[in-house]
């Protein structure tokens, strides 16, 4: 009785478990039976543009340059992309199309041709991903150029892989090398020295955010809307009233100088934690309570990397964190996504 008693005892514990991770999800309309009007009319018009176009029928009407960029990407979203998606480990892509313009506007049947362009790219990258549990997160379009006569988009896809496996901190003990692409792994007598080189303090925050980034419930995609550059760490400091730089947590996001005490590429593991927090804070936060997040959108993906170089007045070498941050606006989906297979 003993043992059944501690084998019930266990299976509670870890369904408990199970629970607290799933309450990490965030609350979405459709748990309280609240479809956004907004969200299927969205569905509706993907839908009908999906339904011309694929009937092979050629349509010479014709739709503003915005338009045509939402439609492509909001398709490829919308069919294909999974915001419910739990992650640690994403790999991003870009290609570029061009899109004939007449008179400020583009033909329905060029948007459609260009959509399945960006369909096929996408289907080209997702298989030949040698990684296990894939999935298309989303797609980002952007103006590259646009002229009277062509308008240049790039197409930036963000997918999925993996399995989230790591804690959502750092330990007590392991520092880890700003970049890679000066030493790479753990340094400063780190419980794992034999660390491969293929991962740096700056992949590891990545990890981290993407494991503790709180999803929806149910079928969502992401209407993507925007990146946010963070190519200056020092126009984000801890305390924006303080025009003195040091090597101690100045900004959210790691920087170091040589002109100042205590420079160092090793970031130990309580500077680690720091900067993991901030960082969040930092992305998370909208515009109008000290973060880069704009309003009404959702956090998608963040790219960081590490990033070194030598300023001339005064002369002084800078180690720094840099990232890319996704956004988009969270929409329901009555279907659950298309696999890429």
């Amino acid at each position: 009785m003993k043992i059944k008693f501690n084998s019930i005892l266990l299976l509670a514990i870890i369904l408990t478990g199970i629970l607290s991770v799933s309450c990490k999800k965030e609350q979405s309309p459709n748990d309280q039976n609240e479809i956004p009007a907004n969200d299927i009319r969205l569905a509706n018009m993907i839908k009908n543009f999906k339904a011309k176009g694929e009937s092979g029928l050629k349509s010479t009407s014709e739709m503003s340059i915005d338009s045509a960029i939402w439609y492509i990407g909001a398709t490829a979203n919308f069919t294909y992309g999974d915001a419910s998606r739990e992650t640690e480990c994403t790999w991003h892509d870009s290609i570029f199309i061009t899109l004939p313009v007449n008179n400020g506007k583009i033909t329905e049947s060029e948007v459609f041709n260009k959509y399945e362009t960006v369909i096929q790219s996408l289907r080209e990258k997702y298989q030949s991903l040698n990684e296990e549990n894939k999935q298309l997160l989303a797609v980002t379009i952007t103006t590259h150029s646009l002229s009277e006569t062509s308008l240049v988009c790039k197409v930036t896809s963000i997918f999925a892989f993996g399995f989230p496996t790591i804690p959502i901190t750092f330990n007590s003990v392991d520092s880890w090398f700003f970049w890679k692409e000066i030493q790479g792994g753990i340094c400063a007598g780190g419980i794992n020295n034999s660390t491969t080189l293929q991962s740096d303090a700056a992949e590891e925050t990545e990890k981290r955010i993407r494991y503790s980034h709180a999803v929806p419930c149910g079928n969502y995609w992401y209407e993507s809307k925007t990146i946010v550059p963070i190519d200056d760490p020092t126009l984000y400091k801890i305390d924006p009233n303080n025009n003195t730089p040091s090597n101690h947590r100045y900004c959210y996001l790691y920087w170091n100088s040589n002109q100042y005490p205590d420079f160092s590429d090793c970031i130990n593991p309580s500077d680690l934690n720091f900067y993991l927090s901030k960082t969040k804070e930092l992305i998370y936060n909208d515009t109008d309570n000290n973060g880069i997040r704009p309003v009404g959108s959702s956090f998608i993906d963040i790219e960081m990397n590490g990033y070194s170089y030598t300023q001339q007045q005064p002369n002084a070498t800078i180690y720094e964190h840099q990232a890319q941050v996704f956004y988009g606006i969270l929409h329901w989906n009555p279907n659950p996504p298309t696999p890429l297979d």
